[in-house]
């Protein structure tokens, strides 16, 4: 359950919203105190602007009362009066001096204090140096020593208007006319001061009153328009946010379809600024996610597929490979009957040469025993006994003789069995080598070695077969030979048996002994040659037979190294087989984590 969250809008509105009240709470403040300070300012100011402007009325005043006595001294230089009349024409006419609507008037003292013009007053023509006021200020003196300062000088005292008693603020000017020796001045209340000055703060009171009514109503216009541009803005602002947030919440539940949120996201990257980046980007990033999870499928579909064909080739090149393996087992067990059948062979060719050999020592016993046939018969055979002892020797020699090449016949026919079944076998081992080299070709990669194997053993049993085919017709030429002896030793033991019958008979010539002799002589020596042809012919069967058994054993031990190569292949097939099994379960687990994305 997703956790529940505030609105980015909400937080939004309430920051812009308090920014704009405390800005404008700011502002108006500022503005208050301001105004407050400036009216405070303004009334100083004020005050400050009408006392210099009395000031500034006194002393121009006063000027004017100063040019009377320079008119009148300036007379005096002139000669037209003594220096008493101008002081006294001065004095009359400053006394009857008015300004501001008649309030305004003029005093004269001298530097000492004596009072010269005052309204005709009593105290005209007396001193008031020593004049206080209800402080205790001696103002005159105060006065005439402001007034002799260089430009005059101002005296701030409290004095009772004229028939009054009660003492008011005033401020005198003063200025000392040197050649008469005068210090005249005058002065105004400025009670009137702050009376102005306070109607002037009870309106400047009244506009900041007004000024603050008008500030706090700005402030709540602002905060009003503040509100409304807060909820524009906020709206605004968050929307391309929350577009953006909805998108991420489908992606983040494996959500990459095309949906109406993605294509308003997908408007937004129009704007200029970090909207439109933050747009593009998620644009983008869905893209790669959407293109990486079908890449993703359409590869796991294809390994999953591939798995499948490469666990099916691995089992079938494992069972290819227990066939191999079975065949050189069989091979190598022909071969193993192939080495005994050869082994047997040899030892009935060492036997057949064995026999040969005795049959060429008789053969040369009998020539020799014909040589002395023939001595004896051109010698004229000293004794008819001992030729007929000689006849019936020769007959049982030529007997014997026939019953021993008889035998090597029938030898040559076991040999020739042999050969044949040698012939068998490499024609199987023939056979079973194809078969090997088929398997091989169907295994493939993994299967040239089984081929080069193969070849070889197809190599040896062809090579087997043309010794098998060379023994064959070496023991036909022999079994030939053989039969054309035994056929001339039966004819000679029965040319013996007649030359025999002649002798008992009473026994013949001897000329006819001595043809019998020579034609057994002649024979002798055809059956010499006939049995050296044959012992030639043995030696080259047992050395032919001797190499098929190498030949054979070479089989047999090729055989064993192609069924442990092919045992060793079938194991390695099942492990393949495994691991194709195991990276289908794989696929299929990574097909089932894809399959959770909406694509």
């Amino acid at each position: 359950m997703s956790k529940k969250r505030g609105s980015l809008k909400t937080v939004l509105i309430a920051v812009i919203l308090a920014s704009v009240v405390l800005t404008a709470a700011i502002i108006s403040t500022f503005t208050i105190v301001s105004t407050l300070k400036t009216n405070s300012d303004s009334t100083a100011a004020y005050k400050s602007r009408l006392l210099e402007d009395v000031k500034t009325k006194l002393k121009h005043e006063t000027e004017e009362a100063m040019s009377i006595c320079a008119f009148m001294y300036n007379r005096y230089e002139a000669g037209q009066m003594t220096l008493d009349q101008a002081k006294k024409e001065s004095a009359d006419i400053i006394r009857d001096l008015r300004y501001d609507d008649g309030n305004g008037y003029f005093w004269v003292d001298t530097s000492e204090g004596v009072n010269v013009v005052l309204l005709g007053r009593d105290t005209e023509g007396q001193s008031r140096w020593d004049n206080t006021d209800s402080q205790g200020n001696k103002y005159i003196q105060m006065m005439i020593e402001n007034g002799m300062q260089e430009g005059g000088g101002y005296t701030e005292l409290l004095f009772a208007k004229p028939n009054e008693t009660e003492e008011l603020p005033k401020i005198n000017y003063t200025a000392y006319y040197e050649p008469f020796d005068w210090v005249m001045g005058t002065g105004v209340w400025v009670d009137d001061l702050d009376e102005l000055e306070a109607i002037y703060k009870t309106h400047a009171d009244d506009a900041l009153k007004s000024n603050i009514i008008a500030t706090i109503i700005i402030l709540i216009i602002l905060i009003i328009i503040g509100a409304f541009v807060a909820i524009f803005f906020g709206k605004k602002i968050t929307k391309p946010i929350s577009l953006s947030a909805r998108q991420m919440v489908r992606m983040s539940n494996s959500d990459f379809t095309e949906n109406t949120d993605l294509a308003e996201v997908r408007k937004l990257v129009n704007h200029n600024n970090e909207v439109g980046e933050i747009s593009e980007a998620l644009d983008l990033m869905h893209m790669n996610i959407r293109n990486l999870m079908l890449q993703i499928s359409d590869t796991t579909a294809s390994v999953a597929s591939a798995s499948e064909e490469l666990s099916a080739s691995a089992s079938q090149s494992a069972e290819a490979s227990e066939m191999v393996a079975t065949s050189c087992t069989n091979v190598a067990n022909s071969c193993s009957g192939q080495i005994n059948a050869v082994s047997d062979a040899s030892s009935e060719t060492d036997s057949f040469v064995k026999n040969m050999e005795d049959f060429q020592l008789a053969i040369s016993r009998t020539t020799e025993m014909i040589k002395s046939a023939n001595e004896a018969a051109v010698n004229g055979a000293q004794d008819m006994t001992n030729a007929t002892d000689m006849m019936n020797s020769i007959r049982e020699s030529v007997e014997n003789t026939a019953q021993v090449v008889e035998g090597l016949g029938e030898r040559l026919k076991s040999i020739d069995e042999f050969v044949i079944t040698i012939s068998e076998i490499a024609s199987q081992t023939n056979l079973l080598s194809l078969n090997a080299s088929i398997e091989a070709a169907r295994a493939g990669e993994m299967g040239k070695g089984f081929a080069v194997v193969a070849s070889e053993i197809s190599k040896l049993a062809d090579e087997s077969n043309q010794a098998a085919q060379k023994i064959t017709e070496l023991i036909a030429g022999i079994t030939k030979n053989s039969e054309e002896a035994v056929d001339a030793m039966r004819e000679g033991a029965q040319n013996v048996v007649s030359g025999s019958e002649l002798v008992n008979e009473a026994g013949g010539t001897f000329n006819n002994i001595v043809n019998m002799v020579n034609s057994i002589s002649e024979e002798s020596n055809t059956m010499s040659a006939i049995v050296e042809q044959l012992s030639g012919g043995t030696e080259t069967i047992a050395k032919n037979i001797h190499e098929i058994e190498e030949m054979s054993v070479a089989v047999a031990d090729e055989t064993s190294n192609v069924s442990a190569a092919s045992q060793q292949q079938t194991a390695s097939s099942y492990e393949v087989a495994q691991a194709s099994d195991k990276l289908a379960g794989n696929a299929q687990e990574l097909q089932d984590f894809v399959a959770r994305f909406s694509l």
